[in-house]
């Protein structure tokens, strides 16, 4: 009988949620930048994401992202180096998520992520040799809040897990992109 009840209770919350959300886009476009870090080896590794968007009704959210992360320190070095020991790593990913959250114009809003798109690996081994690029599927399912500052600005935090699997490439081990990740960031209305 518990399991009854709480599939019940998972069903009235989301057609709370849902049930606000209209079938056309409402083209209210916003860019957004956030800067996060997710665990890859036993480290913490930053990324930086861009997103172009537009709500869906008053609680959601549809946006494209782009995020660059490069993983080995000298990333950018390798261009200019000579020496062949030289690995520059870095990871693009690019795709689409969609936002949900569960108040329509409060201060504090929790909110729940979800997002897809392609992964592209990029190794540069010296200068004088052509990158090599891994191409894989990429997701993500996350949690947080933005704070709302009037129609125009906001600022969220999110905290969830992203799926990219792939296999061994360069210095990274099979499927060490899957992990947890943070961020924190702001979005700016464009009209």
């Amino acid at each position: 009988m518990k399991i009854v009840g709480k599939i019940f209770i998972c069903l009235a919350l989301m057609i709370l949620v849902l049930s606000d959300i209209g079938a056309a886009v409402t083209w209210e476009p916003y860019l957004g930048l956030s800067k996060g870090k997710a665990k890859i080896e036993e480290e913490k590794v930053s990324f930086y994401e861009f997103s172009f968007g537009t709500d869906l009704g008053s609680r959601g959210a549809i946006e494209l992202f782009i995020i660059a992360q490069p993983i080995s320190e000298n990333f950018l070095n390798s261009f200019g180096t000579h020496d062949s020991e030289t690995v520059g790593t870095s990871v693009f990913m690019a795709g689409i998520t969609t936002s949900l959250s569960l108040f329509k114009d409060a201060f504090f809003n929790p909110m729940i992520q979800a997002g897809f798109g392609k992964m592209v690996i990029t190794s540069f081994e010296s200068s004088d040799n052509q990158p090599s690029f891994y191409w894989y599927f990429y997701s993500s399912v996350a949690t947080g809040f933005e704070v709302n500052f009037g129609d125009s600005f906001k600022i969220y935090l999110f905290s969830g897990f992203r799926f990219a699997l792939h296999d061994q490439v360069m210095n990274l081990e099979k499927n060490a992109l899957s992990s947890k990740f943070s961020t924190i960031g702001f979005t700016v209305r464009l009209d």
